[in-house]
């Protein structure tokens, strides 16, 4: 029988969603913005708030919102954890995927901070404002969108030889700054082992993991470009490409789980 305690914080009795003023003054307590401009983006899992910090960088804040995420299964054993704690673990698994990225040297925003339930980052944009989302940029703003599909592959390319995957590759989570695209948003983020067998505890997945995903993230980019700019490329030719070299040790792990189910 589950006692009263357990009971109250599975159920969050007593917990209450922080506003985003709240969540803004912590913000500013923890040193991650000293001065917050405006909320650049409110969605169903956290928000964004655009500033400066301590000093004097253009930033832009994350932070997670209590009740409203569908990553509670990131963590291990979270159904057993108070919310807040949840929160403030997202805020901090995100930050550090965010710099393995950009250690990586991949076009992300550079992570600054994390303290309680949000961190800092880069603003990709500049005094005017943040980067608009490639969903929002007019389709008669490009000379050629097929440039900026290539340069979407690229990325994904660059990405999967340096063994991640995103997870949500999508109009979404690409802005359009300087003339280049830029991805954000990476806690479904996964980084994965050149192998299936992976140890128990691992932070890598499986590599047939990560191909799926990766065929996940193509079946959402490509059909935006198909939608609004017309263009059509040949999935199977553009898939081979990203995965490279990488390509044969994938065959071989679904060779392996093939004689293993037969």
């Amino acid at each position: 029988m589950l006692n009263k305690e357990y009971l109250e914080r599975r159920d969050g009795a007593g917990v209450e969603e922080i506003s985003t003023s709240e969540s803004i003054a912590e913000a500013i307590e923890n040193g991650l913005i000293a001065e917050a401009r405006q909320i650049i983006g409110q969605g169903k899992e956290a928000f964004v708030c655009w500033g400066t910090d301590n000093q004097n960088r253009m930033v832009a804040v994350k932070t997670y919102k209590l009740f409203k995420t569908t990553h509670r299964d990131v963590i291990h054993g979270t159904y057993r954890t108070n919310p807040y704690v949840i929160v403030s673990q997202f805020a901090k698994l995100e930050y550090y995927k965010n710099l393995d990225l950009f250690q990586a040297k991949l076009p992300v925003p550079e992570p600054y901070k994390y303290a309680g339930f949000s961190y800092s980052m880069q603003l990709i944009g500049d005094e005017e404002g943040p980067a608009p989302l490639l969903r929002d940029v007019s389709k008669s703003f490009f000379d050629d969108p097929a440039d900026i599909l290539e340069e979407c592959i690229d990325i994904l390319y660059d990405m999967f030889q340096a063994h991640f995957v995103h997870g949500d590759f999508s109009e979404h989570n690409l802005l359009w700054y300087d003339e280049k695209i830029h991805v954000i948003d990476f806690l479904q983020t996964k980084h994965f082992a050149l192998k299936d067998a992976v140890p128990y505890g691992s932070s890598l997945i499986p590599l047939s993991r990560a191909y799926r995903i990766l065929k996940k993230d193509l079946n959402s980019l490509l059909p935006f470009f198909k939608r609004l700019f017309r263009i059509e490329v040949n999935y199977d030719e553009v898939l081979e490409y990203i995965l490279g070299d990488i390509k044969n040790k994938i065959d071989r792990e679904l060779e392996l789980s093939l004689e293993t189910s037969s």
